[in-house]
């Protein structure tokens, strides 16, 4: 909303300014860190969150990882999806019209990435979300964090619908299908690139 835009803006620009000065122990960093949190909490205390939380969730529990590397494993993949063109009309995403796009393009362009088209600023920004996560030692596949496929395979389906019905969901910019969260928790496995 125009209310948390700007408190989102912000969070997201200080995180990939001080993330890695911090990850150092630049002190200055480590307390511009601290701003982006708090900033960043009061964005989604009023706008909440999306399906990058609830598939971090579900995995976090199910493989026993921490909630902050869950969520950057799964970012990528949801940024892709969420700027996809819709595969149906939700009335319940909060949008009068689709245009997560847009907004991922806006952070882009907010952050100063390359781009000239809304495709391109928002790929730009996956792979600045990637080398930011490189950059601080985070391992972006759930098979670098010692998730076995075989377990994977057994519990995707369930993980799928868990992350459909956790609360997050109803809050994301595109709504998904359980395939969908199916589809992303497995190109997480390897950390492939997810198309929709």
């Amino acid at each position: 909303t125009h209310y948390t835009k700007g408190l989102s803006l912000e969070a997201i620009k200080l995180v990939f300014e001080n993330l890695e000065k911090s990850y150092h122990g630049d002190v200055e960093a480590k307390s511009k860190m601290h701003d982006a949190s708090t900033i960043a909490g009061m964005a989604f205390a009023n706008a909440l969150l999306g399906i990058n939380h609830s598939i971090a969730h579900k995995i976090g529990q199910a493989f026993h990882l921490p909630h902050g590397r869950c969520i950057a494993i799964t970012m990528p993949h949801v940024i892709r999806f969420n700027a996809s063109q819709p595969k149906k009309r939700a009335i319940w995403a909060k949008y009068s019209y689709f245009r997560a796009n847009e907004d991922y393009a806006e952070i882009a362009r907010y952050l100063g990435l390359p781009g000239k088209t809304t495709d391109e600023l928002v790929e730009s920004y996956v792979q600045a979300f990637i080398k930011l996560a490189h950059s601080v030692g985070v391992k972006l596949s759930l098979k670098e964090q010692g998730v076995k496929k075989a377990d994977l395979d057994k519990q995707v389906d369930r993980l799928a619908e868990l992350a459909y019905e956790d609360n997050c969901t109803v809050t994301n910019p595109q709504e998904p299908l359980i395939g969908d969260l199916k589809h992303i928790i497995l190109d997480e496995y390897e950390g492939t690139e997810s198309t929709f």
